[in-house]
């Protein structure tokens, strides 16, 4: 039985990781969102590190941007690990940032529709 968690140690953090992800790495975007990621070697045994960012410019009130973080982390958490068995089999690791570029709050099928495809998109752009 697997257990859909999203851990301590899964998480992107650090304001120079997260800078170097997103000055270097590479971008793709499935509207309203954009992945950006990048192949690294990770403090940690975590076989993937995620951020989630919900610019204040698209989404004024603080009450949908932190909807729209709890929808995008719940859509990772459910469906990170088949991502993680191609990146484990390739034996690498990736740190992801996913990005929010809408002006309106989504709902929970459209949000995992199009956050699966970024990763799928960005997966085949890598070769896992």
């Amino acid at each position: 039985m697997t257990r859909y968690t999203f851990r301590k140690h899964e998480h992107l953090c650090g304001r120079l990781r997260i800078q170097e992800v997103f000055s270097t790495g590479k971008a793709v975007n499935e509207a309203p969102f954009r992945l950006v990621g990048k192949v690294m070697e990770l403090p940690t045994v975590a076989r993937a590190q995620v951020a989630f960012s919900v610019p204040r410019r698209y989404l004024r009130h603080a009450v949908d941007r932190n909807r729209m973080k709890r929808l995008m982390r719940e859509v990772y958490r459910l469906h990170k690990a088949g991502y993680l068995e191609r990146i484990a089999a390739a034996d690498r690791q990736c740190a992801w940032l996913i990005i929010y570029q809408g002006r309106g709050t989504m709902d929970l099928a459209e949000t995992q529709l199009k956050i699966t495809r970024c990763l799928d998109r960005w997966m085949e752009k890598h070769g896992f």
